[in-house]
């Protein structure tokens, strides 16, 4: 009756009118007005989700997230109480918000950016061992995963922008036979840079970017702006290894290996021209678009390898020389980074509405201090491998000055936390592996619904073979160390509430064998090598989604394994891209 009205009204109104209506009305509407008059234009207008409007997006908080590069909890105040540097500003991020005293990224770097942005264990990628640089080739993410930046674009309104290291892998730009010169990525291969580079951080849900392939120590020695490189061919030089001057006069920039890059380029730089470009996208977003949320992905090179600190920092304070080691001096200047990030939210009016976020993608460096309380350090599958600092700030909302120490959190819950907190829906083929810890940051209490176990896996470093995992559930932790001279497969168990220092095997004395073979269990079940299915499972997205199949559904389509991941998960002896992994293990 209401949608008869409404056609009346229109006749009724002054002639050669346009109508804008959906499509489910748009044909039955047409044939009637072409009928009755000529005076009316029509125009079918697909159905599609509702846009948001400006009240429920300014509802939804900005997200700024800090990730540093190698620092471990020893590193920082607020943990073990041994830290050498001290960190006002991280001191006042713990103060104003809720420190977790038990989170863990993978033991290295590349693996955990791609867990974190993903929401997956990073076997889910490309490559179990991760994707790196131009080598790989492409990104790490697959078909239909769908990053975090993207998700908080396409379902919340955000504005997003990535600032500093990439290092998930991404391709040289395509066309006139290019191909990958590893020696002079640049200059060689015949490859047209006036050309986006593939699979930068633009084509997963970033509006804006500003950084470098892979780490401040690994070439190219260049940025790239929204995937376009920023230097000038005229400008390219081939850095050899070494300590050079800075046009600044702020210090040494160090090039830790050989490779070409910008004539400019200036490693005691790095971080505060991370801190400028946030700086400059913050402007531009309050002005062109300051009705929406905003989600800056700020991965910092503190303190990743050459330790090059700049004499001075931004502020004319100083950096270098401040303690006895470089190590310690880029600390320094990690917590002046920090402060300038939250401080320029703050002067800007807008942190009431911003959720804060400081991380690291894994433990620290093996730098002989005394006084460490976990053992190991990056690359390493012990607890000072891949604990790692995890702070979380929003103010009127999460509690402040607490810590989170009763259940562990991994850097792929991070994808489904925030999720849940700015309530934006999780699309069905993406963040397999993240569980939200949204109600834990409210309360310590709050332990229901977080993820019962959480696991960790070591590679050779760029190579298809596992030399070490780890599982924990409860306060256990279950280690499996993978001898390659022997053959043999060792098994190791701790207590880490009574034992955080990993120095008392309990495996062969621990009596409940039930636990460990549990433990076992889930920790095949959740790496690259599970046993298959031999019960039915639902497809997790597509026309299909929900049916139940089993593997022998994907035999007689295995094209299906490329966008659904459950094949992967349930089938794996047909859908299994980790083959070469599976089989060395199967040998031990």
């Amino acid at each position: 009756m209401n949608n008869m009205m409404m056609m009346i009204s229109l006749l009724l109104s002054p002639p050669r009118r346009l109508v804008v209506v959906s499509s489910s009305l748009c044909w039955f509407l047409f044939l009637f007005l072409t009928f009755l008059s000529h005076n009316f234009t029509v125009v079918c207008q697909a159905q599609k989700e509702e846009p948001l409007t400006k009240e429920i997006k300014r509802t939804r908080p900005n997200i700024l997230l800090i990730f540093g590069d190698d620092v471990g909890t020893g590193d920082v105040p607020g943990y073990w109480n041994n830290h050498i540097v001290d960190m006002p500003n991280l001191k006042r991020l713990q103060e104003m918000g809720v420190t977790f005293l038990d989170a863990h990224s993978t033991p290295v770097c590349a693996p955990s950016r791609y867990m974190l942005l993903s929401g997956n264990y990073p076997h889910r990628g490309q490559k179990a061992s991760g994707s790196w640089n131009f080598g790989d080739g492409k990104s790490q993410f697959r078909v239909a995963q769908k990053s975090l930046a993207h998700v908080l674009k396409r379902k919340g309104g955000y504005h997003t922008a990535m600032f500093g290291k990439w290092h998930m892998g991404l391709g040289i730009p395509e066309g006139n036979g290019a191909f990958l010169n590893e020696t002079n990525v640049l200059t060689g291969g015949k490859v047209d840079w006036n050309q986006p580079v593939v699979d930068g951080p633009n084509d997963f849900g970033f509006d804006h970017s500003y950084f470098t392939a892979a780490s401040v120590g690994d070439g190219p020695y260049s940025f790239f702006r929204d995937g376009y490189l920023e230097t000038k061919m005229s400008d390219v030089i081939l850095w050899e290894e070494g300590e050079y001057n800075t046009t600044s006069n702020n210090g040494i920039s160090k090039i830790r290996k050989a490779g070409e890059g910008d004539v400019n380029w200036d490693s005691t730089a790095y971080n505060m021209i991370l801190v400028n470009e946030t700086f400059k996208f913050l402007d531009d977003h309050m002005e062109s678009r300051g009705d929406d949320p905003f989600f800056a992905y700020v991965a910092l090179g503190n303190v990743h390898l050459p330790h090059s600190p700049p004499k001075y920092y931004m502020d004319g304070t100083p950096v270098e020389g401040q303690y006895d080691n470089p190590h310690l001096d880029m600390l320094l200047e990690m917590d002046k980074v920090i402060g300038s990030l939250i401080g320029t939210v703050e002067e800007r009016g807008l942190a009431d509405n911003t959720i804060f976020i400081f991380a690291s993608d894994n433990g620290g460096l093996n730098m002989g201090y005394p006084g460490r309380v976990i053992r190991g350090h990056k690359n390493t599958i012990w607890e000072g491998g891949h604990r790692i600092p995890l702070v979380l700030r929003y103010d009127g909302v999460f509690p402040s000055n607490e810590k989170r120490t009763k259940h562990f959190v991994g850097l792929n819950d991070i994808y489904a936390t925030l999720a849940e907190v700015v309530d934006v829906s999780i699309p069905k083929r993406s963040a397999y592996d993240s569980v939200s810890f949204a109600k834990y940051i409210e309360s310590e209490e709050n332990t229901s619904g977080l993820r019962d176990f959480l696991a960790t896996w070591n590679y050779a470093w760029r190579a298809d073979r596992l030399d070490q995992q780890a599982i924990r559930y409860g306060d256990l932790k279950l280690v499996n160390l993978f001898d390659k001279k022997t053959g043999r497969l060792q098994s190791l168990l701790y207590n880490l509430t009574a034992d955080i220092g990993e120095t008392t095997d309990l495996f062969n004395s621990f009596e409940d064998r039930d636990i460990i073979n549990l433990m076992s269990a889930e920790l095949k079940r959740l790496g690259p090598c599970p046993n298959d299915s031999i019960t039915k499972f639902p497809l997790s997205g597509g026309k299909r989604q929900g049916r139940l199949v089993s593997c022998n559904w994907f035999e007689l389509q295995s094209q299906a394994c490329d966008w659904q991941q459950v094949g992967e998960v349930n089938c794996n002896s047909i859908c299994g891209r980790h083959q070469s992994i599976c089989e060395k293990i199967a040998e031990l």
